[in-house]
């Protein structure tokens, strides 16, 4: 693994465990809004671990870059 590639697996474990910082997790009722958002803050980190997951079949992610959600 050269430096790049340990770079770019570390940068998508930085934005997955950035994403699941975002999720509100409280007691209680949690409004419609709050659990589409949650899915959709856990979705963005799904594909970011199975970027990495994958990528000895990739080498180096294309397109890789901030995910919407964590705007």
């Amino acid at each position: 693994m050269n430096a790049d590639t340990a770079l770019t697996i570390m940068e998508a474990l930085d934005q997955a465990e950035a994403l699941l910082n975002r999720v509100h997790l409280r007691d209680g009722y949690a409004g419609r809004d709050t659990l589409a958002r949650n899915r959709e803050l856990l979705n963005a980190a799904r594909n970011r671990l199975e970027q990495v997951h994958s990528i000895d079949e990739m080498g180096v992610f294309e397109g890789f870059g901030r995910s919407p959600a964590l705007a």
